[in-house]
């Protein structure tokens, strides 16, 4: 079986997973990403933004019936356990409250947008955004795990996320003939999304030669 995206390791730790080539690696990384930060890198330096989402919802086609599903990591049990319709959601004993309506709302949502792959994001937002004064401005402000999130309410995107009825990023793609041949990259090529769904990818916008630090920075 491929591996799966269930978890994300931090950069410290590819030493402890990987001994010296995990150190040298981690290494390279950071040489890289200091380089494409000055503006001067030979080659682009691949880097994706931990968004602080909850829970991760896996999406799309399935693979072998071609139906709409939305899953928790549970996508990926022995036997797999996945939703195809709103009320397999509803009669769900292991989805909580709060969580079923997490899901019922990204189902009702991400069912609309064309997909041709499986991808995988964390769920930033559904009905639990607030509107908040911040040292005397007003903001959107959401917060699904840890990180509390504000936006500018009268920005572009504040605008986008006030008028959506949830809010994902979507960082992991996945191709297969079935789901447990499921393998994961990452990355994500978001499909056109209604203006009732807010979606942005978790890859790293490069602006090298337009928008740098200068070498002291």
């Amino acid at each position: 079986m491929s591996a799966k995206n269930l978890h994300l390791e931090h950069l410290e730790d590819e030493i402890i997973n990987q001994g010296i080539d995990g150190g040298r690696g981690a290494v390279n990384f950071l040489q890289g990403l200091r380089d494409m930060m000055k503006g001067n890198s030979s080659s682009s330096v691949n880097m994706t933004v931990k968004w602080d989402g909850a829970p991760a919802i896996f999406c799309g086609k399935h693979p072998e019936t071609g139906q709409f599903f939305v899953a928790k990591k549970s996508l990926f049990n022995k036997t797999p356990l996945f939703y195809t319709s709103e009320d397999q959601i509803k009669n769900a004993k292991e989805l909580g409250g709060a969580l079923k309506e997490k899901f019922l709302t990204s189902f009702k949502y991400l069912s609309k947008l064309s997909w041709s792959n499986v991808m995988q994001g964390d769920l930033m937002y559904t009905n639990d955004t607030k509107t908040q004064s911040i040292d005397g401005q007003s903001f959107i402000t959401f917060q699904p795990n840890t990180i509390l999130y504000a936006v500018e309410a009268d920005s572009a995107v504040g605008k986008e996320m006030n008028s959506a009825k949830l809010g994902i990023v979507f960082h992991t793609t996945y191709s297969g003939s079935s789901i447990d041949t499921l393998s994961a990259s990452f990355g994500a090529k978001l499909p056109p999304a209604p203006s009732k769904v807010w979606q942005d990818d978790a890859t790293f916008k490069d602006v090298s030669g337009s928008a740098t630090m200068t070498e002291k920075e």
